[in-house]
């Protein structure tokens, strides 16, 4: 009796070029040029490949965890600093907030004294938004001004 033997899909395999191609996208992907969430199944229709074929390229798995890795926004770990000087960086950093807290304080009392000076009371400048100047904030600050 002949031994039979199961017939194949006739999928193509995944050659140079395409793998090239879908490695290219993963990029994107991981530089955050493309919207919206990463998933097998987008990767499956850019390619034309299954995810059981895309995930048996080790290559091709390690950029797809990397880009979903950037897409969840962890990061990958840095190795561990001596102690000193993650504490040097720290007193650094901590210099830096309180100058940054200081000029701060130092525009906040000259608004009030200016305020002051053309006859604004604390109370009158300390009173909520109406609702138009909230949505001119919100769009101001979107756009970076």
């Amino acid at each position: 009796m002949p031994k039979r033997t199961k017939k194949r899909r006739g999928l193509p395999k995944i050659g140079d070029a395409a793998r090239v191609e879908i490695l290219d996208e993963l990029d994107a992907w991981c530089r955050r040029e493309r919207p919206g969430k990463l998933t097998w199944q987008r990767l499956e229709e850019f390619s034309g490949f299954s995810r059981q074929s895309l995930s048996a390229h080790d290559e091709l798995k390690r950029r797809y965890d990397a880009a979903k890795a950037v897409g969840r926004g962890d990061q990958p770990r840095r190795a561990m600093r001596p102690i000193d000087q993650q504490v040097a960086s720290l007193r650094e950093e901590l210099t830096s907030l309180k100058g940054i807290v200081q000029r701060y304080d130092e525009r906040w009392a000259r608004y009030a004294l200016n305020a002051a000076r053309i006859g604004l009371d604390l109370e009158r400048l300390d009173a909520p938004l109406d609702l138009p100047a909230r949505a001119v904030l919100r769009i101001a600050k979107a756009n970076g001004r």
